[in-house]
């Protein structure tokens, strides 16, 4: 059963680690898992400048972005559209991220150590949003 826009929002505002899903320029699928921020409608991806993910995405702009749960009752929400791409260096953005994910301290002394490293941001304002909320399709 589709979850609600107030639902969708409180999962995708949580810490998951998501899937990404882009089109490698032999024109294969390559997914893989990666922090993102869910802000004002939009998911922000985090990526090292060299990695492959971000040249797929230069080439071929169109992501599919899955977060879903762990644990049961299972939830997922998956976003589709085009990104864009900004290129910084650590900064405030790369400190909050690091420690939603890693939490406080790990989070900072990982922060730390990517100062001055060239990274991307992937910016997707989805054109479309699926989701489901498995607990709402069972008999439990």
């Amino acid at each position: 059963m589709p979850m609600t826009r107030r639902e969708i929002d409180a999962l995708l505002k949580q810490p998951n680690i998501a899937v990404m899903a882009v089109t490698a320029p032999d024109g294969s699928p390559h997914a893989v898992p990666v922090w993102y921020e869910w802000k004002g409608g939009a998911a922000t991806i985090f990526m090292f400048r060299e990695s492959f993910k971000l040249k797929c995405l230069e080439r071929d702009p169109r992501i599919a972005l899955v977060i879903d749960t762990k644990k049961r009752p299972y939830k997922c929400v998956i976003l589709k559209g085009r990104a864009q791409i900004e290129f910084r260096k650590a900064d405030a953005w790369v400190r909050r991220i690091s420690i939603a994910y890693y939490g406080s301290r790990e989070g900072a002394k990982y922060a730390d150590s990517l100062k001055g490293i060239a990274f991307a941001l992937a910016k997707l304002k989805p054109e479309r949003i699926l989701s489901w909320d498995y607990a709402r399709d069972s008999d439990s």
